[in-house]
């Protein structure tokens, strides 16, 4: 009699044993999972989304005869406000980063912190007939100008974004995102030249240079940042 209640103790723990395992991975693979969707939530509720060129007529026709591109970042989300800003731009030339450089910092002046959560400015591209590529920032009441110069065979910039077919991306904060790239075409052995699929391929744009073997280009970041004080 002992021998069989021995027995039957012994398929009893067995099987608590199991449905014990069977829950602690159940649990494992559950956590993993959250991490794994966790992962992919974005980090903030900044969203961009893009504009280009002018309702009006008659200034797009101007936009076009001076070969102006027109780009219009707007940020909405409760995530901006308090927050500052860095714009930067990079410079690649033959596949390597030629020039690397904060053009814009909201920090210098309490004026420039964002205050809403609305937040839009300006990009203006243009590539001078004295070889220079000219990239303005117009923001509300103020704007500032950088200019690169570049090889006299270095012709048909133009400004393209990385949305795709998306009609918007979020934007993480404490993080440099591209939003912008002002680039030389790549050439195919058709003779066709393309842009788009550069700049929508998927791959890092600081590879776009060896991988489409594009001599110049340059690539247009903001990063949000919380403001110190308010932390």
């Amino acid at each position: 009699m002992k021998k069989y209640i021995a027995v039957i103790t012994l398929i009893a723990l067995n099987t608590a044993l199991a449905l014990s395992q069977t829950v602690n991975s159940q649990t494992v693979s559950t956590t993993n999972s959250t991490v794994t969707r966790n992962k992919n939530l974005p980090t903030s509720d900044i969203k961009m989304q893009v504009g280009y060129g002018s309702d009006n007529l008659d200034l797009m026709n101007v936009l076009y005869f001076e070969d102006i591109g027109l780009n219009k970042m707007n940020f909405t989300g409760n995530d901006l406000i308090g927050k500052d800003f860095q714009i930067s731009v990079k410079e690649f030339v033959n596949g390597k980063l030629a020039k690397n450089e904060v053009v814009f910092d909201s920090t210098k002046d309490e004026y420039f912190r964002i205050k809403s959560d609305k937040y839009a400015f300006h990009i203006l591209t243009k590539t001078t007939s004295e070889h220079t590529v000219k990239l303005q920032f117009q923001f509300n009441g103020f704007s500032k100008l950088v200019e690169y110069k570049i090889a006299a065979d270095q012709k048909g910039f133009a400004s393209k974004t990385f949305l795709g077919s998306k009609s918007e991306t979020f934007i993480p904060v404490n993080e440099d995102t591209y939003i912008l790239t002002y680039m030389m075409p790549y050439e195919k052995k058709d003779g066709s030249k393309q842009y788009c699929e550069v700049a929508q391929s998927g791959i890092k744009p600081e590879e776009f240079g060896t991988k489409y073997a594009i001599p110049n280009y340059f690539l247009i970041s903001i990063k949000f940042m919380q403001n110190l004080a308010q932390k």
